[in-house]
């Protein structure tokens, strides 16, 4: 079907697009696909002798580009992970650095807790 519509004083002829029902399912089914492979990791990092927060550690995730910074309370959040396979750097001075295998499978939060060792 074809409608003309003004638009300013430009007289524009458009065409109304018609999809195919296979064309709308397959993109619901990758827009649904999107969502649900989206993690989010909730880390606590601690000191692993007083179990008392270690504040300011450096977390990253080199693959995914991803770094954050515990607050005073030795907690922080990396949002919006894709699935797979990383290695998890943490680093804070007077502590061991440590990197872990985490795995990340579907949408969702995980909730990590690592003791950091004490070097002093």
């Amino acid at each position: 079907m074809k409608d003309l519509n003004r638009d300013s004083d430009t007289l524009v002829l458009q065409e109304e697009l018609v999809y195919s029902s296979t064309i709308v399912d397959n993109v619901q089914a990758f827009a649904a696909s999107e969502k649900q492979i989206i993690g989010n990791l909730n880390l606590s990092v601690v000191h692993s002798e007083s179990g008392r927060p270690v504040s300011n550690a450096l977390i990253s995730i080199d693959s995914v580009g991803k770094t954050a910074v515990c607050g005073p309370c030795g907690k922080v959040s990396l949002n919006g992970l894709p699935p797979g396979k990383f290695l998890l750097d943490i680093i804070s001075p007077g502590f061991i650095a440590q990197s872990i295998s985490i795995s990340i499978h579907v949408n969702g939060s995980y909730d990590l807790k690592v003791k950091m060792i004490s070097n002093i």
